[in-house]
């Protein structure tokens, strides 16, 4: 597998896709905002991105609470009513990120690139679908406390509503994972996509790493001395790079399994290699 992260070129790939994600992020949450000032508060949003704080460095952090602030503090009905236009415009951009990805996935699975009309449908798909999963996850952040409150919990509400806050958090990346892995490949997929240990691995990592680069710039970076005004917008960009890089180790993993497995890995009866839609499934590496 650590072969395989050099043969790959993934480091070079997941700096790819951390610039546009760059290019996406904003575009996204925008999208996001717009969509759930429909049905609730989009205060909402804005509370739940505090969530981040710890795994961001401070500095980015910065930027992304100032522009959703901006979002939010636009007229409501503004906000609420965005024009299809307007919402359209954002998920075209927020699906520059996904697009990146998904041909990064594609050279994990070994496999070619959609033609370019798939490929766009493809990432408008997967987009539409994980602005569906933010947008369950603050339902369900709105409901969780309302379902609580009924139960006797006594002086354990407040922490049992801040266990819940983290649980869905965990929840919704697993589920966001399992939708890119799951989709985001041109394979037939996997039996295991929606619960892999890829996507168990990514979070982990994820969670560590964020907090890791999170307390080291606080401690001991200096990007604001070398990168001036500059200092916050790369400190965003490399948080992506290592979100990127993360996600991307996941997928590898996965498909590592599925070479080290002759069974038929994919969804639907079991073909022999060379039938299964999927070239780790048709294909065998004997472990090392």
């Amino acid at each position: 597998m650590v072969v395989n992260v050099g043969e790959l070129n993934l480091f070079l790939v997941a700096a790819g896709v951390a610039f546009y994600s760059m290019l996406a992020l904003f575009p996204a949450m925008g999208a996001v905002i717009s969509v759930w000032g429909f049905i609730s508060d989009p205060l909402i949003v804005e509370e739940q991105i505090q969530l981040l704080r710890g795994f961001v460095p401070a500095d980015a952090y910065s930027i992304i609470e100032t522009q959703v602030a901006q979002l939010v503090d636009t007229n409501e009905s503004a906000l609420g009513w965005t024009t299809i236009i307007s919402l359209a415009a954002a998920l075209w951009s927020a699906r520059l990120g996904v697009a990146s990805l998904i041909q990064g996935l594609n050279a994990i699975y070994r496999e070619k690139d959609r033609n370019g009309v798939l490929h766009l449908v493809t990432a408008f798909i997967v987009t539409f679908i994980l602005i569906g999963v933010a947008l369950v996850a603050l339902a369900s952040v709105v409901v969780m406390p309302v379902i609580l409150a009924f139960l006797p919990l006594g002086p354990l509400a407040a922490l049992a509503v801040s266990a819940v806050r983290w649980i869905t958090t965990v929840a919704v990346m697993m589920l966001a994972l399992g939708v890119i892995y799951r989709f985001g490949p041109n394979r037939k997929a996997a039996r295991s996509a929606w619960l892999s240990p890829g996507a168990g691995l990514a979070v982990l990592i994820w969670g560590a790493s964020s907090y890791a680069f999170s307390y080291y710039l606080s401690n001991f970076g200096n990007y604001n001395e070398v990168y001036g005004a500059l200092g916050a917008v790369i400190a965003l960009l490399m948080w992506l790079y290592i979100s990127a890089f993360v996600v991307l180790l996941g997928a590898l993993l996965n498909a590592e399994l599925e070479l080290r497995t002759r069974q038929d890995s994919t969804i639907g009866p079991s073909n022999p290699p060379g039938f299964r839609g999927a070239y780790v499934a048709d294909h065998y590496t004997a472990a090392d």
